[in-house]
């Protein structure tokens, strides 16, 4: 009785999964949910060999190697979920073949270019959201590390319980990842983006990893954005759940050792997501007739540098 019990309880809670994007989030989310739930992988054409290999690999924070064999092609397939994992710039393009779609989706973008485009072509109730202060490093497709631990926040764009959000968080805290649901996500949304705005660029600019941006003179420039960010944020609206500059410390503390996502793109000569957060942050801020000098300053600057332009 009790096996069957056991049985019972499983097959409630197991998922068809669709993970759009084999990177650093991907590839950690693909490891984790797949223990539990039935996770395929969607993936860019361009990764013949992923799709040949029908693997990945992780290596978690205590540097154990997981091997995970999962169904890897270019397809979306029909699913419980969809989790889009690209970046916020190839996210666009992605939502419009999802358009018609009924299927819940899940965004976990940086910035809030992707979340305010979401919200103008997908109707609010299909929508959630997941931010994280995780330190992932991405290697390459289909391989990536977990270097430092940080907080993760999911919740329904529309404010609404969800069976499938509390299984997902259910299955994360299994993995030990912390994961909490919350009403208020798109206060979360913009807590992340406050934070992004201010290490991002800062950390990419001066080509160092978190932990150097506790010297005074990185510190101040964190400081200056986190503080423009913050009242963008305000002016919008925006009733921020936790303390920026306090979250951004934790963070650094946390993934001392890890190098920003914008730091790793400029590393490897691929577009940054500057436009997504602290161009959007401007754009914002115009709007709102907010002072917004700091983020146009660092929009200029890595603008010059990478192949965005």
């Amino acid at each position: 009785m009790k096996l069957l019990i056991i049985v019972a309880l499983y097959i409630a809670k197991s998922m068809n999964i669709n993970i759009i994007g084999a990177g650093a989030l991907g590839n950690l989310l693909a490891t984790k949910l797949s223990k539990l739930h039935k996770v395929k992988l969607t993936v860019k054409a361009v990764h013949k060999d992923l799709i040949k290999n029908q693997q990945i690999l992780f290596r978690d924070i205590k540097g154990t190697i997981t091997k995970t064999d999962i169904k890897i092609n270019t397809k979306i397939d029909e699913c419980d979920l969809i989790i889009l994992c690209v970046k916020s710039y190839d996210a666009q393009k992605v939502i419009e073949k999802l358009t018609d779609s009924e299927t819940p989706l899940l965004l976990c973008q940086n910035g809030l270019k992707t979340l305010n485009y979401a919200l103008d072509n997908i109707d609010r109730k299909r929508l959630s959201y997941l931010v994280t202060g995780n330190g992932i490093s991405k290697i390459k497709a289909g391989i990536s590390e977990h270097k430092g631990l940080g907080f993760t926040y999911i919740g329904t764009l529309s404010k609404s319980k969800s069976i499938i959000l509390k299984n997902l968080s259910e299955t994360l805290k299994q993995e030990n990842m912390d994961c909490s649901i919350v009403d208020n996500i798109e206060d979360y949304i913009w807590l992340k983006a406050i934070i992004n705005s201010a290490i991002n660029p800062i950390a990419a600019l001066a080509e160092v990893k978190n932990g150097h941006l506790k010297n005074p003179e990185l510190n101040e420039e964190l400081m200056n954005l986190c503080n423009e960010s913050s009242t963008i944020a305000k002016s919008n609206g925006i009733k921020l759940p936790l303390d920026p500059w306090e979250e951004i410390n934790k963070i650094i503390d946390k993934t001392s050792d890890n190098k920003c996502s914008m730091l790793q793109d400029l590393e490897n000569n691929r577009e940054t997501e500057i436009d997504a957060i602290n161009g959007e942050l401007v754009r914002i801020a115009r709007k709102l007739s907010v002072k917004c000098n700091y983020n146009k300053q660092v929009v200029s600057e890595i603008s010059k540098i990478s192949i965005n332009t």
